[in-house]
């Protein structure tokens, strides 16, 4: 009966270590985009501001990893010991030139369309949780097209987690 007090406090603090470590958000791997002058590290970054900004943040702790492709990023990923990947490619990129009449005379301004395809993998199993390819255009440039279709995807991967967590 003495020992009731110790029995006691050391099963609610086990009890709160499991309840805090349930509660930590998922680790997501973003792999590096695959292909593309807009592509790389810099849509990497993009995704992972985007991801941790507004109603994205807390949905998940990010970590950037060096694969773009999808079999080593999912290597990679196992390796870090993420919960999910997102994986994008540039599937699209081309510009046209528009005539625009203005107090100057005609001028042509350049229009930057970019598509880019995304895929959430669930590392556990291996099975795909979200994918589809998100277009976007811009007047300024190309990375600015590409920023945009970061945008969409982080929105969407974090609804996609948010699902699958509850």
């Amino acid at each position: 009966m003495r020992h009731f007090p110790l029995v006691v406090f050391t099963a609610f603090f086990f009890l709160s270590i499991g309840i805090a470590a349930a509660q930590s958000p998922p680790l997501l791997c973003v792999a590096n985009m695959e292909s593309g002058p807009g592509g790389g590290t810099t849509a990497q970054e993009q995704l992972l501001k985007f991801l941790d900004k507004g109603k994205n943040k807390s949905v998940t702790q990010q970590l950037p990893i060096n694969a773009a492709e999808p079999a080593p990023a999912l290597e990679e990923a196992k390796t870090a010991h993420c919960d999910y990947l997102i994986t994008t490619k540039q599937t699209e990129s081309h510009q046209e030139n528009s005539l625009m009449t203005g107090s100057f005379g005609n001028t042509s301004t350049p229009t930057f369309f970019v598509a880019t395809a995304y895929k959430l993998t669930k590392i556990s199993d291996g099975s795909d949780v979200l994918s589809g390819t998100l277009k976007a255009s811009d007047h300024g440039s190309e990375q600015d097209a590409v920023g945009i279709t970061m945008h969409k995807i982080a929105d969407k991967v974090a609804d996609a987690i948010k699902k699958a967590s509850h």
